[in-house]
């Protein structure tokens, strides 16, 4: 069975098994991001074997903005995988989107053949040299997470996490991957008409995009 998650504490045991982030990451992770993500998962007899985390942020799209998601913890528990089970989960999370009019979600890969057959496409290097202030980032870019107090709290934590090397593992060289969940919502956020989700992620790519959120 795939659907939303509302046991989120239950759904630990497959982060941790799936990722080398230090425990003290993990603790905050979801004791504060979890406070107002969803969790898509996949249940085998009872226990969850499969899941993705959509962590919501508010996103300037060159101007308007609008409600999306980072999708992150990406895991399959190791005697599931390769049985169609984060496929599923996918799906569910792509149909649960349509319905809401989420224009687009995106995500860090480690590798990007994992996600590009689903329409995922790599739309910008992640920024590892990270503005000192939202007013340096509405100057300098069109596409951006907004900034809230809960924004500036988490940003605050996870440099802190950082600089004691206990913040997430990233991957080498770490990009950006979109996709486009609903392409008139996307095409009426920016203005124009698209014919596929390909011109709208070609066009997203034409701007200058700021992601530096590791969750």
């Amino acid at each position: 069975m795939v659907k939303e998650c509302a046991d989120k504490a239950g759904t630990r045991r497959l982060y941790e098994d799936s990722f080398d982030d230090p425990k003290v990451f993990v603790d905050y992770y979801y004791s504060d991001k979890c406070l107002d993500n969803r969790i898509i998962v996949s249940k085998e007899q009872g226990e969850v074997v499969s899941m993705l985390h959509l962590n919501p942020y508010c996103i300037n799209l060159s101007g308007a903005v609008v409600k999306s998601y980072y999708i992150v913890a990406v895991a399959t528990r190791a005697d599931w995988r390769r049985k169609g089970q984060m496929a599923r989960v996918f799906e569910k999370t792509f149909e649960i989107l349509r319905k809401e009019q989420v224009p687009f979600v995106y995500l860090m890969p480690v590798d990007e053949a994992i996600y590009s057959w689903m329409g995922f496409e790599k739309i910008c290097d992640f920024a590892l040299d990270r503005c000192k202030s939202f007013d340096e980032v509405r100057s300098n870019y069109d596409i951006y997470c907004m900034w809230d107090e809960d924004y500036i709290r988490r940003m605050k934590k996870e440099e802190e996490l950082r600089s004691l090397d206990m913040g997430e593992v990233l991957p080498e060289n770490p990009v950006i991957m979109g996709k486009i969940t609903d392409l008139e919502a996307f095409s009426a956020a920016a203005g124009r008409t698209f014919a596929d989700e390909k011109e709208a992620l070609n066009w997203m790519r034409s701007k200058k995009i700021y992601i530096c959120e590791e969750v």
